[in-house]
């Protein structure tokens, strides 16, 4: 199993319904997230990095989630233009927790469930 990276073609990025999405700084970090990812089987998981992740975000108006969205969006641009990894892990409400503290176990951070109606919180 690989790990799509998504790259600006440009398109719109549909919203992250039931994906928690997390931030890892390095790319060490990340290939240890997502072998332990894997080993979890969470077996589907994309990624944006880099101008093309800055891009397809700054093309996002929005998830229909209210104001909530607003300050995760932009940190994650911020985070892109930092030089840092956005991970997305498919994963069910009821295995959110789950994938956060694997993600976790690495370094993953900012760490955040968005489910069909909420976004909830799993780290900062």
């Amino acid at each position: 199993m690989t790990v799509e990276t998504i790259r600006d073609e440009g398109q719109t990025l549909p919203a992250p319904h039931g994906k928690v999405l997390g931030v890892v700084d390095t790319q060490t970090q990340f290939d240890q997230v997502i072998v332990d990812l894997q080993k979890a089987g969470f077996e589907k998981i994309t990624a944006i990095r880099g101008d093309d992740g800055v891009q397809l975000l700054e093309r996002v108006e929005g998830f229909s989630l209210g104001d909530s969205e607003e300050p995760i969006l932009r940190q994650h641009i911020d985070e892109l233009k930092a030089g840092h990894i956005i991970i997305a892990i498919h994963a069910p409400a009821s295995r959110a927790d789950e994938a956060a503290r694997v993600a976790a176990r690495h370094g993953a951070r900012f760490l955040v469930h968005f489910g069909f109606a909420s976004v909830t919180w799993l780290t900062k």
